[in-house]
């Protein structure tokens, strides 16, 4: 997902499978357009689900239990998102996502040296902090590299002429 689709996630989002895969309903916000080719800022159902593997899936029940009913998954009130002193409204917004996923990997370090696992810390990236969209990027690099991998990002990612020309 695009870090504003993950934003723009409620409680609710993923329910419980009829014997299947876990489905993650939800918007999209880079092609929402209205009938006269405006942009929707509040985005669109996106026509297929995205597929979850059980970790996405506990961690949208973790979310759902921290949030209201109904709510974003990031609501910024629950996650007490401020922006210059102020609460903000809505979702968390980019720049605190960001700090949040610098701080995951921080505390991923930090658990390896404790637990004595160097192999698993991860180094300082020369070329910056990951923010959201390099830890989307490198996910979906890490997903292509494996056998059968470029027609499931086609497809999870819903590039669909990709998935056909991929295989």
């Amino acid at each position: 997902m695009r870090p504003e689709e993950v934003l723009g996630l409620r409680s609710g989002c993923c329910p419980e499978p009829d014997n299947g895969p876990h489905l993650i309903y939800g918007n999209v916000y880079k092609t929402a357009l209205d009938e006269h080719g405006n942009h929707l800022s509040q985005g669109t159902p996106r026509e297929a689900p995205w597929v979850a593997i059980a970790p996405v899936t506990r961690a949208i029940r973790v979310l759902e239990r921290i949030v209201p009913v109904g709510a974003l998954l990031f609501d910024s009130t629950t996650h007490n998102a401020t922006i210059g002193g102020r609460s903000r409204q809505g979702s968390l917004g980019l720049r605190p996502m960001r700090g949040r996923i610098e701080d995951f990997v921080a505390f991923a370090s930090h658990t390896a040296i404790a637990l004595d696992r160097p192999g698993e810390i991860i180094p300082a990236d020369p070329h910056g902090a990951v923010g959201t969209a390099r830890f989307r990027r490198t996910l979906a690099w890490h997903i292509a590299c494996r056998p059968g991998g470029l027609v499931a990002l086609a497809i999870q990612y819903g590039h669909l002429r990709t998935a056909i020309s991929g295989g």
